[in-house]
C-alpha cells in the first residue's frame, strides 16, 4: 500500500515515485512515516524560504511550524 499523502487522497503516485521526486529515504516506502519525513523536509525549506524573504528566524520557525502542524493533522485524518 502507498501511504504518501497524495496517494491517500486518491492521486496516482506511488511511494517510490514520491521518494524519488523529493529525495527521501527509500526505506520509508509503504510506511506512514513517508509523510512525516516529507513534513520535516518541507518545514526546513519553509524556514529557509521565509528567512530569505526577510522574516526573522524565530518568526519563520513559528510559521513553518504552524504549517507543518496543519499538514500533519490532515495526514493523520487521512490515515484513519
Amino acid at each position: 500500500m502507498d501511504y504518501n499523502k497524495l496517494a491517500l487522497q486518491g492521486f496516482d503516485i506511488t511511494d517510490m515515485e514520491f521518494i524519488q521526486q523529493f529525495d527521501l529515504n527509500p526505506a520509508l516506502a509503504n510506511t506512514p512515516q513517508i509523510n512525516f519525513a516529507m513534513l520535516d523536509n518541507v518545514y526546513a525549506k519553509n524556514i529557509e524560504g521565509f528567512t530569505k524573504r526577510g522574516m526573522s528566524e524565530t518568526k519563520a520557525k513559528v510559521e513553518a511550524g504552524r504549517q507543518r502542524a496543519d499538514a500533519k493533522k490532515q495526514i493523520m485524518d487521512l490515515l484513519k
